[in-house]
């Protein structure tokens, strides 16, 4: 395990770097994903073509300035895009849970599928812990009511285990389900019902108790009666990754999971997410706009710019040879020793806007190596190495070479 306070790594909790991950199978594939928000002014294309896939066992980074549509794009896994003003205008988000690969099925669309199944993965199968805990807690209820939401939405025959399974009388099987009427609620409090309830609870209990453990929090029978405001900015963020944790998901996404807390309890953080990743095999999808925590932590690297992916490749790949100058230019803005002092690097211009945009280049405004082709045309990605795509005229789409003559000097 990584010392205390050091910014995790993948050889820190020892992921086998060795293995193909290439030849890993697919956990989630996205295929020209669209989303758009109507607005006055018209509609806004905030997620506009996005395609990527998201392999067995690996993190996949998702990296953008603040508004480039990641955290649209990864709700839109779960569909918690709010609609109205959220339009779902096409593509697909296929996802293979370990069931159906083990019963060799296909898989399913995550747009096109019945809400409540969707409800039935959402938090089982896949899960996400969201960048402000502070907001993503229930001020009103207790941690143990919070976490224990799970189990009774997800695990009900976890909990019914002790009282016989599907064995147990109906009235505890709802109660385990949290289907009781008025009724039923009341009979529970009587005898001989009493009983059984109160061994119900603590078998929840155990279950809450066993998730909190599970991300090193201190005494977590205590915790569970604490409210959110009785803890610490990374206290609740263990309780976060506790709740999307608790069923063992095929996918965890992390949306800047570490934005409102301070550089140790961050590190802690980012070690406890790869530590629980390798022990329970999860896929981690993980957005972020910090590329120095991007590159420590994850196998793959998206570049998303105005609601498009502008390159992918392994981490390695894109770090040592980035090919999108816009890619080049968020290296360029990391800060580094080799700054003069006072002096950080910047894109010039700004981000265009993404109401009914123009087919062209969404970079071309910024870009110093732009050419007429840019105005005109949307690129798509190309191959440029074996793993490795770019969104850029730059490069012939057959081999990865330089076709643009006004780019040499950049790409050389």
């Amino acid at each position: 395990m990584a010392a205390r306070g050091a910014v995790v790594t993948r050889s820190h909790v020892d992921i086998d770097t060795t293995r193909d991950r290439a030849t890993q199978p697919l956990v989630a594939s996205v295929r020209d994903l669209k989303v758009y928000f109507q607005a006055k002014a018209g509609v806004v294309h905030a997620v506009d073509g996005v395609s990527f896939d998201i392999r067995d066992g690996e993190t996949l980074g998702l990296v953008g300035e603040t508004g480039c549509g990641k955290s649209v794009t990864a709700r839109s896994f779960i569909r918690l895009v709010p609609s109205p003003p959220g339009i779902y205008a096409g593509g697909e988000i296929d996802f293979w849970s370990t069931e159906a690969r083990k019963g060799g099925r296909g898989p399913i669309d995550l747009l096109q599928i019945p809400h409540e199944e969707m409800l039935e993965i959402r938090g089982d199968r896949i899960a996400m812990i969201f960048q402000d805990p502070g907001k993503a807690l229930n001020p009103a209820l207790s941690i143990r009511s919070q976490v224990a939401e799970v189990f009774y939405q997800h695990r009900s025959e976890d909990i019914l285990e002790p009282l016989g399974g599907e064995d147990a009388p109906r009235l505890i099987r709802r109660a385990a389900r949290q289907q009781s009427n008025s009724v039923e609620r009341f009979l529970l409090k009587l005898p001989p019902w009493r009983a059984k309830t109160e061994k119900l609870k603590e078998r929840v209990n155990v279950l809450v108790a066993d998730a909190l453990k599970e991300t090193q929090i201190p005494n977590p029978r205590a915790i569970m009666d604490n409210y959110p405001h009785e803890l610490s900015g990374g206290m609740k963020q263990r309780v976060l990754i506790a709740q999307a944790l608790a069923c063992n998901p095929d996918l965890l996404i992390a949306d800047e999971p570490t934005t409102a807390l301070d550089v140790t309890i961050q590190a802690r953080i980012l070690e406890l997410i790869a530590e629980l990743q390798q022990r329970l095999e999860t896929s981690v999808l993980y957005i972020s706009h910090d590329l120095s925590l991007v590159k420590e932590i994850c196998d793959r690297v998206a570049v998303m710019y105005a609601g498009r992916i502008v390159e992918t490749g392994t981490t390695e790949e894109v770090f040592s040879d980035p090919k999108h100058p816009y890619t080049r230019g968020l290296m360029a803005a990391v800060p580094s020793a080799l700054h003069k002092r006072g002096e950080l690097a910047a894109i010039e211009g700004t981000v265009p806007e993404l109401v009914d945009p123009p087919a062209a280049c969404r970079f071309n405004t910024r870009c110093p190596f732009a050419v007429e082709i840019c105005r005109t045309t949307d690129p798509g990605l190309v191959m440029v190495g074996a793993e490795h795509t770019v969104a850029c005229f730059a490069y012939d789409t057959s081999d990865g070479s330089v076709v643009l003559p006004t780019l040499t000097r950049w790409v050389s």
